[in-house]
């Protein structure tokens, strides 16, 4: 139980992280999903913290596309 609670404080953190980003950077998951050129289904799962490889890939594209690394 105590490994799924940090995965989902991470995930939270994570989320938090990038929505504060996108206001600051007047921003939505729309903007990011035509940007990168994708779905924003698949954006917003991976803002939310889906651990599937994909989303894993995508969130690095949005680390580096709001200035995050």
């Amino acid at each position: 139980m105590m490994a799924e609670q940090q995965l989902l404080s991470a995930a939270h953190e994570i989320r938090t992280a990038i929505k504060k980003r996108l206001i600051e950077r007047e921003m939505s998951q729309n903007d990011l999903a035509e940007y990168i050129g994708i779905s924003k289904v698949y954006i917003s799962r991976a803002i939310n913290g889906d651990v599937s490889p994909r989303s894993i890939k995508i969130r690095k594209q949005i680390y580096q596309i709001l200035g995050m690394e």
